[in-house]
């Protein structure tokens, strides 16, 4: 790889290579608007992993209307510069750049978080319904010069540059859209008009910090929204992207969609590497400034090929780091099967949805880099350490146990290690990124030192033989198959592990019982398979799908499309007949019968709670992990408590 560690120039502020860490936001900021350690330390490992420039997460340049998150940083607050001079020193020390992205989120807020009240471009609905109050000229004004002066504070803060985000339905692509800009002053109406607001801003920046401070502008090249007329498309996106160049702009930062298609923009596991190539290189071949591109980038030699293609001038590589902080790193020292790829899972927007602050399927430390900041302490002598289960969870247990000095042993009764990873990468060809993440855990227990027994039952008495000083168990979950329920012995009946993993395939008319993500991923490669008539899928939870991230959820349905697949939410399994299932509506109790040649179980997992009373009867010390503690479980759950069991783990305590 040769152009992805080239030198390159946005304005005059040289970058030492061509990857640039995209804005995320991580909720790790403080309620006070300042960087906390945490964010700090979280961008100072992906600056130490060697990405040439960090574009940090959205700044609030308003806090009257423009809160976009409780914990948002704001340099404008009194006292929080000093904060700011930190940590950009804190990621100068790599020979990085960092980027500070000034935000508005318009529309697209919450009332909550500003007043009660929300002001976009125009009295347009937002993607809740509501209707945002249009900001009056004077508002504009203050506005913009809240951006300006945000801007200053950066440059005093020893920032290499700001970018302006544009994109993604937010206040300033709020203007650029015709879709959602239907003024009638200076500010809408024609191209130039919706232009007016984010080029005054940004020649405003240019003489307030002068020529030589950069200035990028993130941009929605497409909206991909076919539901509002007069979104942006690709020929619009061009035409902006040549306006903000005229104006100034020392970089165009190509990203996409909006509110209402922002499936498009925060990519789930089904969306292939490069798939919007085309917009940045539409883009790059009308401007002369740098173009930096997002193209769901996971893996360097993709990033590689987007570079020697004339695709774009920088790569945007977001969530990559998110799961590895070390991507540019282990890219330059041709470690690249060494690299914790994304499996675009979306974990990192559900938990900030969720829980406030970001977290990572395949990245245990990450949102947690200032508790654990290093290494994990190597105070293990060589004692003995056996692991019980070769799945995500023992996996991780493994290989930080033996990278502190410990000699461990791990038994997996199957012919492979990974777990339910095995099964979760045959629902659908793109899931191959899990077969990824399986492959590199294997290799850390192998590069660690693991001793890796294969097709091994593990038993109390074989374990017994080793005099571990514990163990880790972490030997997974079976499905739950209901006995009480008259007819589930039927041959007609079957786990949705066995549809999945190719052990039956069904035909004809197929009813699935249990409608979370196992469910309707096996609808979906029965959808697929060319061999079933019609679905009916059924759960007792009032919505299909309702426990899985909507993003997620969304896409699954989209896979699906046309295919006939009748839902029934808030129905449970009463009886198996010979002809189909009879299931019981939960807000009345009346009964249907639905016809079917198979019925496919999906309804979760449990624990093996005998064997963990084994083992806990058996040795002083076991640390239950994985599903076997908590089923059905997560890849990113198991990995994260395997992560801290293993390394806060102590032979004497």
């Amino acid at each position: 790889m040769k152009k992805l560690f080239e030198k390159a120039y946005i304005g005059k502020c040289q970058i030492k290579n061509r990857a640039v860490m995209t804005a995320m936001t991580t909720g790790f900021a403080g309620n006070n608007g300042q960087p906390d350690e945490q964010l700090v330390r979280y961008y100072e490992e992906r600056a130490r992993g060697g990405v040439g420039l960090i574009v940090t997460e959205i700044f609030q340049v308003n806090s009257e209307h423009g809160v976009a998150f409780p914990n948002q940083l704001n340099i404008l607050l009194p006292g929080n510069m000093p904060y700011f001079s930190r940590m950009t020193a804190r990621v100068h020390q790599y020979g990085t750049k960092i980027f500070a992205q000034l935000h508005h989120g318009g529309s697209t807020n919450v009332p909550e978080l500003n007043g009660g009240k929300l002001y976009g471009a125009s009295a347009i609905p937002n993607i809740s319904g509501i209707v945002p109050e249009p900001f009056s000229l004077a508002q504009i004004e203050e506005l913009k010069t809240q951006f300006i002066t945000s801007a200053v504070m950066c440059k005093a803060a020893d920032f290499d540059g700001v970018e302006l985000h544009c994109a993604h339905g937010y206040l300033l692509c709020e203007f650029l859209s015709e879709s959602s800009n239907h003024r009638e002053d200076q500010y809408g109406g024609s191209f130039e008009n919706r232009c007016r607001l984010p080029i005054e801003i940004l020649q405003g920046i240019k003489a307030a910090c002068g020529p030589d401070f950069p200035v990028a502008v993130r941009i929605s090249a497409d909206e991909y929204d076919q539901g509002h007329a007069g979104s942006i498309t690709l020929e619009e996106g061009v035409k902006i992207a040549q306006a903000l160049e005229a104006a100034g702009a020392d970089a165009i930062d190509v990203s996409c969609s909006n509110y209402f298609s922002s499936w498009t923009a925060i990519e789930p596991y089904s969306y292939e590497q490069g798939w919007r190539k085309g917009n940045a290189k539409a883009i790059k071949a009308a401007v002369q400034v740098p173009v930096i591109a997002t193209n769901t980038i996971k893996e360097p030699e993709f990033a590689e090929q987007l570079l020697e293609e004339g695709i774009c001038d920088f790569v945007g590589v977001g969530r990559a780091h998110i799961a590895d902080p070390e991507w540019v790193r282990k890219a330059r020292e041709g470690r690249t099967e060494d690299i914790r790829k994304c499996i675009g899972c979306l974990y990192c927007f559900e938990t900030l949805t969720n829980a406030g602050s970001a977290r990572c399927t395949v990245n245990p430390r990450m949102g947690r880099e200032s508790v654990y900041p290093d290494a994990p302490a190597a105070t293990g002598k060589g004692e003995q350490v056996v692991v019980v289960g070769g799945g995500p969870a023992g996996m991780q247990a493994a290989s930080v146990l033996a990278q502190r000095g410990f000699k461990v042993t791990l038994f997996e009764k199957g012919d492979e290690l990974g777990g339910t990873m095995n099964l979760a990468d045959k629902a659908a060809p793109y899931k191959v990124k899990i077969t990824r993440l399986r492959d590199v855990l294997a290799r850390e227990c192998e590069k660690a030192g693991v001793t890796v027994k294969l097709g091994t039952e593990a038993t109390v008495e074989m374990v017994k033989d080793l005099d571990p000083v514990a163990v880790f168990l972490a030997g997974g979950a079976e499905p739950v198959c209901p006995a009480s329920i008259p007819g589930i012995g039927k041959a007609k009946v079957i786990q949705a592990n066995d549809v999945v993993s190719g052990k039956i395939t069904p035909t004809g008319r197929v009813a699935i019982i249990g409608a979370g993500l196992t469910g309707l991923e096996t609808a979906e490669l029965l959808s697929h398979s060319g061999k079933v008539d019609a679905i009916t899928i059924a759960d007792m939870l009032p919505a299909i799908g309702s426990s899985i991230y909507p993003v997620i959820f969304l896409d699954v349905m989209m896979q699906i499309g046309a295919f006939p697949m009748e839902q029934l939410p808030g129905h449970a399994l009463k009886e198996v007949t010979d002809t189909g299932v009879i299931l019981t509506k939960l807000e009345d109790n009346s009964d249907i019968q639905v016809e079917a040649d198979y019925v496919v179980l999906a309804m979760g997992l449990k624990p093996d709670m005998e064997i963990r009373k084994a083992y806990e009867e058996a040795f002083d010390r076991v640390i239950v992990l994985g599903e076997s503690r908590q089923a059905p479980g997560r890849i990113g759950t198991s990995i994260s408590d395997a992560y801290i069991a293993a390394r806060g783990f102590d032979a004497l305590v």
